[in-house]
């Protein structure tokens, strides 16, 4: 696989096969400690480091700390690097250990001495103790191709092992117990309609080893036509690959949703921006042509949105700073809309069909039930994030919450 063909599959990554590799050491965390009272200036500081690839199903990282002091601590991986003042001491032992899956999936320790006033950087090298299979694919809103049913089927030394398909919003999991280590495993998946009907089904062989790649199956789309390849590590020479587009179309009515909006940024802060940001949770790649983003169905005043082409689980955010960082695919607009600081509506439409529409702020005799949006003169602004499980309620209060602003990540308030 060429590095080009490598990079435009990884781009339509949305299912995961994890077998767990290498980790460092943690994060800001809860903390236990037998001595709560430390002096400064007496201490040595010691900066532990998380660096780590992203693997689903994470639960939590668990750091001991043994010397002259003991440490508890726990963190959820949400942040990658912690610092601790330490007392100095001759041997200081720092144990670490990664929970996902619901279980200890890896663990490692190093020790080394500290002096006073002393600062030292560390990383603790974990060694996977066993590993899982999680797949996850999506089957896009309102599951079009109406799949029922499905398993997973994972063969070791003439063992099968059977895991049943979960529903997950817009996406189907399938998610194994613990694997040994060291072993090769064949894997089948399949999906059945109403009728019984295989939709959907595919194999392949692959080994848990803690020198191995991590498989990474690439679905885009669930329609006729597949998007499927493997990733691998560095410097692992293995080339699978397997690649059809997904099928491209206009979009229509509950194929593309509002999933977040910041019309409050603080003009004194050069990061922030007004956007509105949109999820496909479709199974096809969407065409945006002849597009527009306002404050009503009437097009006058609107902002008109570059044609684009939008892959299935991908996000658009569009938004009136033209250097803006996003996570997503970004489209500047110079006629963004003045959206209501306090109360408003924010309408996108394409070829002059409404695609979707939101009102938020205050209730009057048209919305009973407003969209909640954070406060214009609060010192940390905040948008408008919808839980995209509730999807299909999106016009309910209670499907949005407000938080940091997150443009291009699909994440409610952090969740």
């Amino acid at each position: 696989m060429s590095p080009t063909t490598k990079k435009h599959v990884c781009l339509g990554a949305a299912s995961i096969i994890a077998a767990l590799s290498l980790w460092n050491c943690s994060s800001e965390t809860q903390a236990e400690t037998s001595n709560p009272t430390i002096q400064m200036g007496t201490t040595a500081n010691v900066a532990l480091n998380l660096d780590f690839s992203e693997t689903p199903l994470l639960d939590s990282l668990v750091l001991d700390c043994y010397g002259t002091d003991t440490l508890h601590l726990v963190h959820s991986i949400e942040k990658k690097s912690f610092n601790l003042d330490l007392f100095p001491g001759e041997e200081w032992m720092f144990n670490a250990k990664l929970y996902a899956n619901g279980a200890l999936m890896q663990e490692g320790e190093i020790t080394t001495s500290l002096e006073a006033g002393s600062s030292v950087n560390l990383k603790i090298p974990l060694h996977a103790l066993v590993g899982f299979v999680y797949v996850k694919i999506p089957i896009g809103f309102g599951n079009p191709a109406g799949i029922k049913t499905g398993e997973m089927k994972l063969t070791s030394s003439g063992e099968t092992f059977t895991y049943p398909m979960v529903f997950d919003s817009e996406n189907v999991t399938f998610t194994s117990d613990d694997l040994k280590l060291d072993r090769e495993y064949h894997i089948s998946i399949s999906m059945q309609d109403e009728s019984g009907k295989t939709i959907f089904s595919m194999e392949d062989d692959f080994t848990l080893d803690e020198d191995s790649p991590i498989p990474s199956f690439q679905i885009e789309s669930l329609r006729s036509k597949i998007a499927l390849a493997i990733d691998i590590a560095k410097d692992v020479n293995l080339q699978v690959s397997l690649q059809l587009p997904a099928i491209k179309r206009a979009p229509a009515a509950n194929d593309i949703v509002m999933s977040e909006f910041f019309v409050q940024p603080n003009t004194k802060d050069s990061t922030q921006f007004t956007f509105v940001e949109f999820y496909n949770g479709s199974t096809d790649t969407l065409v945006l042509d002849k597009c527009t983003l306002g404050k009503t169905s009437n097009v006058s005043g609107s902002a008109e949105i570059e044609t684009l082409e939008l892959p299935p689980n991908k996000v658009l955010v569009v938004g009136d700073r033209e250097d803006a960082e996003s996570a997503g695919i970004y489209k500047f607009t110079e006629n963004m809309p003045t959206f209501g600081k306090t109360y408003g509506s924010i309408v996108l439409q394409c070829n002059g069909n409404v695609l979707d529409s939101l009102y938020y702020g205050k209730a009057d005799s048209l919305h009973v039930s407003p969209l909640p949006i954070g406060s214009s003169s609060a010192a940390v602004r905040k948008s408008s994030q919808l839980n995209i499980g509730l999807w299909n309620k999106r016009n309910e209060a209670d499907s949005w919450c407000t938080g940091l602003p997150t443009p291009g990540i699909i994440s409610a308030c952090g969740n």
